[in-house]
């Protein structure tokens, strides 16, 4: 079985009233160490679907798996523990704003049971992956909205999760530091992880030429295994 699958997913949400799929009967399958790039407009289900892998939210129909683990069926209190095991790098910030970078990855480390005589060691070796380790004494109001992004893309790796769900994590940025993000979400793919990323940006999609999978509407209207946007 493949490491994620999806079988006829929908999930609807209440807009001004009305319900309306976000996600609509959607089938996929994604290998373990893919790449996989989600496009399409706002509006058109990819957050909402990243949400539904990281087990955030729960389908109104079908079901969802990793690998032998039916995800769309976990009861509620073993949720955080499943959540534990995908790294996640959302829009929002997700940073502790009176935590120095250092402490917010000691927290994330703490939550999943990693010992406390290598949490140090564990955290300079994912800061130094972005190019961060300089920083990590600092407070996040004290970096840049890129800097902001690297230490959540090394926070969301620190433990050497299976999957990496991300979102939009250039949106905002220059080229550059875009470029670099994508530099380094490459490299964590080559080690073994499979990378599920929602953008809009065409030029790193086209450029790196990976599985681009394409929403309207909440459904996928192409799946291509070495696409561009908007093929």
């Amino acid at each position: 079985m493949p490491q994620i699958e999806l079988q006829n997913v929908t999930k609807y949400y209440i807009n001004e009233k009305k319900r309306f799929a976000a996600v609509n009967d959607v089938s996929l399958s994604i290998r373990q160490g893919e790449f996989v790039f989600l496009i399409g407009s706002s509006g058109a289900g990819k957050t909402t679907l990243l949400r539904l892998i990281a087990n955030q939210i729960v389908p109104d129909e079908g079901k969802i798996w990793m690998d032998d683990l039916e995800i769309s069926r976990i009861k509620a209190w073993r949720r955080p523990f499943y959540r534990r095991t995908i790294g996640q790098v959302w829009q929002d910030s997700g940073l502790i704003r009176k935590k120095t970078i250092a402490e917010n990855l000691e927290i994330v480390q703490r939550a999943m049971g990693v010992k406390a005589k290598v949490i140090p060691e564990n955290t300079q070796k994912a800061l130094a992956l972005v190019g961060m380790r300089a920083n990590e004494r600092r407070y996040p109001a004290e970096l840049s909205g890129g800097q902001i992004k690297l230490v959540e893309l090394a926070r969301a790796v620190i433990c050497n999760p299976p999957v990496l769900l991300v979102d939009e994590i250039t949106a905002n940025l220059d080229h550059d530091t875009g470029w670099d993000i994508m530099t380094i979400l490459s490299e964590i793919n080559r080690c073994g992880t499979t990378v599920i990323m929602a953008t809009h940006a065409r030029d790193f999609v086209n450029i790196m030429r990976r599985r681009v999978i394409t929403l309207v509407a909440g459904r996928i209207a192409a799946d291509a295994e070495k696409g561009k946007y908007g093929e």
